[in-house]
């Protein structure tokens, strides 16, 4: 781990979102083109590239050996959950977007850009950490997440049974089949390997120029932020990564671990908080402006994470 590693993802990172940006300013990625990527993306290459890694990563003994240290994200996420209640109270942010805002605040975009913010950083060895945080942000997300933000839209709570299938998307699937050929020690054909590689290699790319495209449409009206907008950087940026951090120094967890989950943490505002908030009738245009807003932040932070995880790991 180092500030020249952390640059040199950085720049690899804006250099893709730029990329983005320019072919949406040119008319190569339209609305269209983005929405049919994205959902290549969330359908096949997620699931390819999570079940890829958590197959190659994710054993026995590295359960055994991180043991309950793994649960470090999900506590540090719901006192997340706490703390931004608390503040939304005490700022007197709008009940109506309460759902929306505690998803901003305490839950990260582990996988868009967590993942290829963690690679670039640590390596191959960050991959079984970040498949570890994955599925408890993602059940967070899709069960108290999902219920606030459509109580933000006024709607009824969803089933358990849309819960679960809501839970069940496909890159939580397939993590989870991942993780039974992982545990069984199941030995896949190299050829079918090879090819689950090669799809999961998009995510990144893919995921980044589709970034660059939203950014690009967001404008700069997006930079003008009210009270919900900076308390959502706030807890980002600042906060959950340094709560998150300061958990893994108590529990003493393992450099390589700290060093990711804090990295994790730090990242934006999730992407399918924009969808769902759309979807529910909810503050949609504040979740969009975060996800555009903490994007461009989280580029300047993540080197000056670097530099504190130097200093106290």
């Amino acid at each position: 781990m180092s500030v020249e590693r952390a640059l040199q993802g950085v720049l690899m990172i804006l250099v893709l979102v730029g990329a983005g940006a320019l072919m949406a300013r040119l008319g190569y990625l339209t609305e269209e083109l983005e929405t049919s990527l994205s959902r290549l993306t969330i359908h096949f290459s997620v699931p390819a590239m999570l079940f890829g890694s958590t197959v190659a990563h994710i054993s026995g003994a590295f359960l055994r050996q991180a043991g309950w240290l793994l649960l470090i994200p999900l506590v540090c996420m719901l006192l997340g959950y706490g703390l931004g209640f608390a503040l939304r109270l005490l700022c007197r942010l709008p009940r109506g977007d309460t759902g929306v805002f505690l998803v901003m605040f305490a839950l990260s975009n582990s996988i868009f850009i967590g993942l290829p913010v963690a690679l670039e950083i640590f390596g191959e060895a960050a991959m079984p950490y970040v498949v570890a945080y994955f599925p408890f942000n993602t059940t967070i997300f899709w069960t108290l997440g999902n219920l606030g933000i459509a109580a933000d839209g006024g709607q009824r709570p969803a089933s358990v049974g849309a819960t679960v299938r809501q839970i069940l998307s496909p890159p939580f699937f397939g993590f989870l089949a991942g993780f039974a050929v992982a545990l069984t020690g199941l030995p896949l054909p190299p050829f079918l390997t090879q090819a689950i590689t090669y799809l999961g290699n998009l995510t990144v790319p893919v995921t980044l120029l589709t970034t660059g495209a939203v950014l690009s449409r967001m404008g700069r009206a997006s930079l003008h932020l009210g009270r919900a907008g900076w308390l959502t950087l706030f807890g980002r940026l600042v906060l959950m990564p340094g709560v998150t951090m300061a958990a893994c120094l108590l529990c003493g967890a393992p450099p390589m671990m700290t060093g990711v989950f804090t990295m994790i943490a730090a990242m934006p505002v999730m992407n399918q908080c924009v969808i769902m908030a759309r979807m529910h009738g909810a503050n949609h245009r504040l979740a969009a402006q975060m996800l555009t807003v903490s994007t461009l932040f989280s580029l300047a932070g993540i080197p000056l994470w670097v530099l504190v995880l130097q200093w106290l790991t």
